[in-house]
Order: structure tokens, then C-alpha cells, then sequence
């Protein structure tokens, strides 16, 4: 019988039927093409991922023992990492100057060979830092130079820049999202150079645990109002019963936030800005800043933040010393940093934050101190709940560098 003379119904059911015989068929094929390719694909794929691999190798960090510290400059050069900066870049040179009560900081000649180097590419460097946070000789222009001048820095040869103004509020927002941030507040000076050298004295710290490149990007590249940020989740704090009401508090604050109730400073929590101004005008120190609003881990992966934002300013323009001398459980800030916890080992330098402070923390650790044994953490002591790995983690998380790295003995 012709197909034309079934039943409608019929000829209905056998269209549809031969309909999906011939889908079936034909997907079976295309299955069968595609089962061919798959080693193909697979094969991409798995290039792919060695590439991806390949991209995440660990970061390099250059040791060079303290018995060579005078071969330093030419050791550094042969490694190629000064390469990437070019005749008539402004390179930022960024440490800590020190203190004025002792001599624990990274002394002034360990850094001259790299500023020979600088020079002779026809860069352009300058020694720098911030005015800082609290009461301190480095909480001003003028004085934080003669801190810097008392510890041979000024005989360098090369300018000395305090960033930020003397109010540390000359400063540049940066938009960012992260953890803790959407907004950054970085001293105007590095945001207007073509690179930057972080000369870092590796050293614990009373509420970072540890002091290393992270800390001195972070901390130390923000503005008053940055580093505010970072320390406390308040306003400044005010001993009322100290207060004398002078006023002076009142006159300063940039966002009309002081006013004085009953002879009183009283701070409105809505409309301060967070820059402590008033901790540096007060002529009486009753204004101060409420540190332990916020926890260990908290201040840590703050700074952490901070430094993966200063750090990005420079590109490829960027690396990181670490002088593993003098290695005390507390800051260069201190009165006293206290004794030595670990023996005098060299000098790291890399392009990656992270891994040179993670190197720093694990020599350190492998290290025989004079009161705590090889193989001991020996910085989380200094505060109970503190742990280097906070940042070290945070910072990694927010890709500033990695943990994984690999030595290359100079």
C-alpha cells in the first residue's frame, strides 16, 4: 500500500517516528565526531593547564648571606632585577628611618650600592617615608628628618622626601573593593613616581606580628587617614576627664566634627572622617587612638590590603630588600624593640611582597635563638592571638604575591 493512502493518523505516527529515528542517527554521529576530537580537546586543555601551572611556578627570592654583604650591589645587579627601570625614572626608595633612642634600623651604608646602581641608569632616586600615625620624633616634617639625618641616611647622597605634607593629609583616594575596603588612602608622592624599591628591616611588630615588606607598603605608603583605617574601627578616643577645653581640637578638625559639650571635646561618630588630626593637635595628648578596636587578624589583613594597593602604583617597576639583621621581637618604633630573638643571617631581595616576607618568617623560625629553639615561630610571642600568617594568607588572597617560593642562594 502507497504511503499516500494510509490513514491521515498513520501517515502522522510514521512522520513522527521517522522524524526522530533520524535525529537519533544523527546525533549518534555527531557523538561519534566529537568522541574522535576529545583527545584533541583533552590535549588543549591540558596545555592549557601546564600553562596555567607554569604561571603560578613559585616566586623567587636572592639571598645573600652577611659575610657578602660588600659584593651586595654587584651580586643584585647580576641578577637582573634592576633591568626594569629605565633612565629618568623617579624611584621611591621606601624604609623606615629609625628612631632617635637607638640604632635599630638598617644601617645607612648596607643601602648605597643600590643607589650607585640607581644612579649610574640614570634614574632618579629618593629616600622616603611617612609621618606616622601617633606622638612621635616622626610624626612631623622637620623632626622626622633629623631622625633620618641622626641615622647617616642624610649622608647618602641622594634627596630625602617625607610624603604625605607635614599633616600626612596630602594624599590621593584610590577606589578599590576588597575585604575591609572600597576606598584607599595613599601619600600623593607615590602615586606621581615610576617605581619603588621597598628597604625593609625585618623585625616583629606589637600588632603586626611582624614588620616586614608588607607592612612597610601598606602602613607606610597611606596617608594619616590611611593609616587610621587600618588601626582602629572607632573615632579617636578622648579622656574627658583630662580634657581642659581649649578648644583647639575644635578649630582643626577639618570635618567639623569636635564640638565642645560642657568644657568638654566630644567627637560626633557621623561626621568624622577618621583622619586624626585631633590626636596631633591636642596639646595635651588627651585625644589617642582607641588600637585595640580592632583584632590581630583584622589589622593584618588591613595592612595587607593597603600594601596590594601601593604595590600596584609601580608595575613591573618594583622590588623588595629585606635585611634580616637586628632581628628584635618588637618595631623600630619602639623605645625599645627588645633583645635580639634570632642571629644575623643576610640580606633577600624578590619582586614578590609575599614571598620574601614568607622566606623572612621561615629563616627565622629555622634559626636558633638565643631563647627560643630552632624550628619555634618565634614572632606570634609577642602577642597572644597573633600569628604572621594572617597577612602573609590575607595578602595572597588579595594578589599580592604567594607563599610558594624558592631560595636562590647569591
Amino acid at each position: 500500500m502507497r504511503f499516500s493512502r494510509l490513514p491521515k493518523s498513520i501517515r502522522k505516527d510514521i512522520l513522527r517516528a521517522y522524524i526522530i529515528i533520524t535525529f537519533i542517527l544523527r546525533l549518534s554521529r555527531v557523538q561519534e565526531i566529537f568522541s574522535l576530537c576529545m583527545p584533541f580537546r583533552y590535549n588543549i586543555f591540558s596545555k592549557m593547564e601546564n600553562k596555567k601551572r607554569q604561571g603560578h611556578m613559585k616566586s623567587k627570592v636572592y639571598f645573600l648571606p652577611l659575610d657578602r654583604l660588600g659584593e651586595f650591589d654587584k651580586a643584585v645587579s647580576g641578577t637582573g632585577i634592576f633591568d626594569r627601570f629605565e633612565k629618568g625614572d623617579r624611584v621611591a626608595l621606601k624604609l623606615h628611618f629609625g628612631s632617635m633612642g637607638h640604632d635599630n634600623t638598617i644601617p645607612a651604608g648596607y643601602i648605597s650600592g643600590i643607589i650607585s646602581v640607581l644612579l649610574q641608569k640614570g634614574c632618579f632616586p629618593f629616600l622616603t617615608d611617612t609621618n606616622v600615625l601617633y606622638r612621635d620624633d616622626r610624626d612631623a616634617t622637620l623632626t622626622h628628618l633629623e631622625v633620618a639625618s641622626k641615622n647617616g641616611y642624610d649622608r647618602l647622597g641622594t634627596p630625602i622626601v617625607i610624603a604625605g605634607g607635614d599633616n600626612s593629609d596630602n594624599s590621593v583616594s584610590i577606589k578599590g573593593k576588597s575585604k575591609y575596603y572600597d576606598e584607599f588612602h595613599i601619600a600623593r608622592e607615590y602615586t606621581e613616581v615610576e617605581g619603588m624599591i621597598a628597604l625593609t628591616h625585618f623585625k616583629g611588630h606589637g600588632l603586626a606580628c611582624i614588620g616586614g615588606t608588607i607592612k612597610n607598603l601598606g602602613m607606610g605608603c597611606a596617608s594619616r587617614k590611611g593609616k587610621f583605617a587600618m588601626h582602629a574601627n572607632i573615632t579617636p578616643d578622648i579622656k574627658k576627664k583630662k580634657c581642659i577645653g581649649c578648644g583647639l581640637c575644635v578649630k582643626k578638625c577639618p570635618a567639623h566634627a569636635i564640638s565642645l559639650v560642657k568644657k568638654t571635646a566630644s567627637i560626633n561618630q557621623a561626621k568624622c572622617i577618621g583622619c586624626a588630626q585631633c590626636v596631633h593637635t591636642c596639646p595635651h595628648g588627651v585625644i589617642g587612638i582607641p588600637w585595640f578596636s580592632v583584632t590581630p587578624q583584622e589589622f593584618q589583613e588591613k595592612i595587607a590590603e593597603y600594601a596590594n594597593c601601593a604595590r600596584n602604583l609601580f608595575g613591573k617597576k618594583f622590588f623588595a630588600v629585606n635585611f634580616l639583621v637586628n632581628i628584635t621581637s618588637l618595631c623600630d618604633c619602639e623605645t625599645n624593640p627588645g633583645k635580639k630573638i634570632a642571629p644575623d643571617m643576610g640580606v633577600l631581595f624578590s619582586c614578590d611582597p609575599v614571598a620574601i616576607d614568607r622566606a623572612c618568617v621561615d629563616m627565622v623560625t629555622a634559626a636558633q635563638g638565643p631563647d627560643i629553639p630552632a624550628g619555634e615561630e618565634k614572632f606570634s610571642r609577642t602577642r597572644p592571638g597573633s600569628h604572621p600568617h594572617f597577612q602573609l594568607d590575607h595578602a595572597e588572597k588579595t594578589g599580592l604575591g604567594r607563599n610558594d617560593y624558592e631560595i636562590i642562594n647569591l
